[in-house]
This record gives structure tokens, C-alpha cells and sequence, in this order.
């Protein structure tokens, strides 16, 4: 993946695809595979590294990142400039810290972030990491991570407004 690779693996949630947010021929590669621009959700392989990446810590912020994670919750709040621009949506970043182990791994192996996505191309039903799919789409990915079945229930939105949350998603 840093070499400018895609992969497709599990997540606490969905499976997913991936891609290291720091190399440009890699989210290039997540954007064609998705069939849309973005924006794609920040994997985190911890509470420290999504942290920083926020413009700025409210107290609300900092409650909400210690009682989700590491859970099935997406965080929607202000993010800091720097990341590819599929990261945001109107200077807003989605970023989770997954319940699963592998994919908190995945992320560190990648400088602790990861675009990701649901394993799924536009208006189509999810797929799985399995063999097929890589030879299915063996132009757009470079390999699968075979984990633990995911839970198959997309993760929790909550959007963090200064001190403010609202759900999204339940």
C-alpha cells in the first residue's frame, strides 16, 4: 500500500477497501475502484493519531473519541489541512478507531492512517476479501487481508460541532 497500492479487508464493521492516505497513486487508485471522489473515511490505529488530525479539540470531541473508540463509530468533526483532498467534505473529516485489531494494524503499518471505504462500487451490494473478488478486480487492488467475519452493520455516524453531537447514523 505505500508502494501505491489498494487492498480490500475487514473491519469491527464492513468490509472494506483501503488505501495509504499519504501516497497519491494509491487514493488515486481507491478513487477508481469507488467510482467517486470521495470523501473517504480515515482509518486510525489509535485515539492519538486521529487527535491530530483535528482542527481543533472541543471537550466534546475528546468525550466522544473516549467512549467510542476503539468501536464501530465514525467521528465527523473539522479536520487539519494536509490530507488528500478525497479526505474531506467541506473541511470535514470522517475518522474511526476500529474495533478490529487487524485494521488498527493495517492503519499503523501505513503511518496510522488510512483512506477507506465500504468494499462495495457505486450502487452495488458489498462484496467480500475473498478470492474472487481479487481476481475480479485484480486491475484496481494488489491484495486482501483474510481477518474475522466483520459485524455487517455499517458503523455509527456522529458529527462533532464545537461542543455539540449529532447522530447521523445509528
Amino acid at each position: 500500500m505505500l508502494a501505491g497500492g489498494v487492498i480490500a479487508h475487514h473491519t469491527g464493521t464492513l468490509p472494506g477497501i483501503a488505501a495509504a492516505t499519504l501516497n497519491q497513486q494509491s487514493t488515486d487508485r481507491l478513487i477508481r475502484f469507488k467510482q467517486r471522489r470521495g470523501p473517504f473515511l480515515l482509518l486510525a490505529d489509535q485515539k492519538a493519531t486521529a487527535a491530530r488530525i483535528a482542527r481543533y479539540f472541543s471537550p466534546e470531541l475528546r468525550r466522544q473519541m473516549h467512549a467510542a473508540w476503539p468501536g464501530p463509530v465514525t467521528l465527523v468533526f473539522p479536520g487539519r489541512p494536509g490530507l488528500p483532498a478525497c479526505c474531506y467534505r467541506k473541511g470535514l473529516v470522517a475518522v474511526r478507531v476500529d474495533s478490529s485489531l487487524q485494521a488498527r494494524q493495517l492503519a499503523h503499518a501505513c503511518g496510522g492512517l488510512l483512506a477507506s471505504s465500504s468494499l462495495n462500487r457505486r450502487g452495488g451490494a458489498h462484496l467480500r476479501p475473498d478470492r474472487n473478488l481479487q481476481m475480479r478486480f485484480h486491475h484496481y487492488l494488489d491484495g486482501r487481508i483474510i481477518g474475522l467475519p466483520p459485524a455487517g452493520k455499517a458503523s455509527s455516524i456522529i458529527r462533532i460541532r464545537r461542543n455539540h453531537s449529532t447522530v447521523i447514523r445509528r
